[in-house]
C-alpha cells in the first residue's frame, strides 16, 4: 500500500517522514536506513516491505539492497570496469545494479 509518510519508531519517540524528503532507503543486516536530506533513520522492516510502502512510481529498487527516490538522481553513469554508478543531487554515490538497469531506464523514459 502506497502512503505518503512513513512513520518511523525510534525508541519511544515516532518520526513523520514526508516521502518527499527520503534521498534513498539502503539495506542494514536485518534492518533498513533510510536517508533523508537532513538525518537518517535506521528501522527494523525489509528492504521489500519499505519499497511496497513507498510505492513504485518515485521510488525504484537500483540493486539488490538500495530503493533510490528518482526525482534525488543528477546522473547515471558507467565507470570503470563496466560498473554502473547514479549520482544524487547531494553528491553520494550510489552502485547501480546491472539487473536492475532496464526497469529504471524504462521508468526515466531514455
Amino acid at each position: 500500500m502506497e502512503i505518503d509518510k512513513l512513520v518511523i519508531k525510534t525508541g519511544r519517540n515516532y518520526f513523520f517522514i514526508d516521502k518527499d524528503d527520503i534521498d534513498f532507503v539502503e539495506s542494514e543486516n536485518n534492518h533498513s536506513r533510510i536517508c533523508c536530506k537532513k538525518k537518517s533513520y535506521v528501522v527494523k522492516k525489509s528492504l521489500s516491505y519499505l519499497e511496497d510502502r513507498l510505492g513504485g512510481e518515485k521510488f525504484l529498487r537500483i540493486n539488490r539492497s538500495t530503493i533510490v527516490n528518482i526525482d534525488r538522481i543528477s546522473e547515471m553513469k558507467e565507470s570503470e570496469n563496466n560498473k554502473y554508478v547514479i549520482i544524487l543531487k547531494n553528491n553520494k554515490t550510489l552502485q547501480w545494479g546491472r539487473r536492475y538497469r532496464e526497469k529504471l531506464v524504462k521508468r526515466i523514459k531514455i
